[in-house]
């Protein structure tokens, strides 16, 4: 390279131009003038910009982050001039030097989300609807049968064994009960890679990887606030009036019981119909089993809404139209709420009702002959 860059001004010199090749560069094919193809103008130095956007806060915006070069005053633009020869005049060469892309950085978020999934697989694993249903199925049978064996045989604790013995025992049930999904919801917010990965299986019901134990532990799992809300309002609602009713120990047979039958009959009916591309995580279906044995032991209670305090019906009607409702949903295919949990939620509750007041009976007559009455 012939040419030498000078500090102060902005020209570079060719040593020893000859009289022959300064006459070749003037004949040249071209309308500059000699002066003008050994010029170089050096472009304005790029802007100091002193708040500079992050890359995490590009990241966001989904484009990718480019460092500025190192030295504020070097040119991104370089020129040079090929010397001239007898043949060919001497012309100036553009060289653009474009700085290295880099791109962002994960989120802390998302790093901790991948090192805590469940699974790899891009597909749902080949498996027939039996392999993906026995598992789940046993696990239901078994919780059911162990909450219906806690309902029968529940006694009142002495206070002295209570945490909180002067907390009616059935608000201290609701509680706890809002106490396990908030906890859960927190866990869902601030996921740490192994709370994430037991969230991940055993918290949420996939049609495409079932875990049995997600059958029990979807029924306490909520990932929006909204959904938290009201699902807990529900449960507060109904929960402290047929706690006092059916005793705590009835009442959380019930609840677990209703948890794990609604989300059986989901995870059957998605598995069926070949619906992998789903999941289901809420305490909606046991709600619903709290509120169908509510309106079967209590059908002349008049309900009405929050929003609509004036219109006000009957239980019995109100849960007739909820499951009118909830079949409608499963018959036109209505995606935003698990319809196919409400109504077998329903249905489990009224059985569970039905079924109380047969053994209330029971118990009532065995007393009266007991004691001839």
């Amino acid at each position: 390279m012939f040419a030498t860059r000078l500090h102060s001004p902005s020209v570079l010199l060719l040593p020893r131009l000859t009289a022959r090749s300064l006459s070749t560069v003037s004949t040249a094919s071209t309308t500059s003038p000699l002066r003008a193809l050994l010029r170089y103008t050096k472009p304005a130095p790029p802007p100091v910009r002193f708040f500079q956007t992050s890359s995490r806060c590009l990241a966001r915006q989904g484009r990718r982050f480019e460092p500025a070069p190192r030295n504020s005053f070097e040119p991104a633009t370089k020129t040079t001039i090929t010397p001239a020869t007898p043949t060919t005049p001497a012309t100036p060469t553009t060289t653009t030097t474009t700085p290295a892309t880099t791109t962002a950085q994960p989120r802390l978020l998302d790093r901790l989300r991948a090192a805590g999934q469940a699974s790899h697989d891009t597909e749902p694993p080949l498996l027939t609807a039996s392999q993906r249903l026995l598992r789940p199925f046993l696990f239901t049978l078994l919780v059911t049968a162990g909450s219906l064996y806690y309902a029968a045989t529940w006694t009142p604790p002495a206070p002295g064994e209570r945490w909180f013995p002067t907390v009616p025992i059935s608000f201290a049930t609701v509680a706890s009960l809002i106490a396990l999904n908030t906890a859960v919801f927190v866990a869902w917010r601030i996921p740490l890679p192994i709370t994430w990965r037991v969230l991940n299986r055993y918290f949420i019901s996939v049609p495409a990887l079932p875990y049995a134990a997600s059958m029990l532990g979807s029924a306490f799992s909520h990932q929006s606030p909204t959904h938290l809300f009201m699902n807990m309002a529900v449960l507060y609602i109904f929960g402290t009036t047929l706690a006092e009713q059916v005793g705590p120990g009835a009442f959380l047979g019930l609840y677990l019981s209703g948890g794990v039958v609604s989300s059986f009959a989901s995870l059957a009916y998605n598995v069926v119909r070949a619906r992998f591309h789903v999941s289901s995580l809420g305490a909606s279906g046991a709600i619903s089993a709290l509120v169908g044995a509510y309106a079967y032991l209590n059908p002349d209670n008049r309900l009405s809404l929050i929003f609509l305090p004036f219109l006000a019906m009957k239980a019995k009607w109100f849960v007739g139209l909820l499951a009118a409702v909830e079949t409608m949903g499963i018959v036109r295919g209505w995606k935003v709420l698990d319809h196919v949990a409400h109504l077998s939620g329903l249905g489990w509750g009224v059985a569970f009702g039905a079924a109380l007041v047969r053994e209330v009976e029971r118990r009532r007559k065995a007393l009266r002959v007991r004691y001839g009455r």
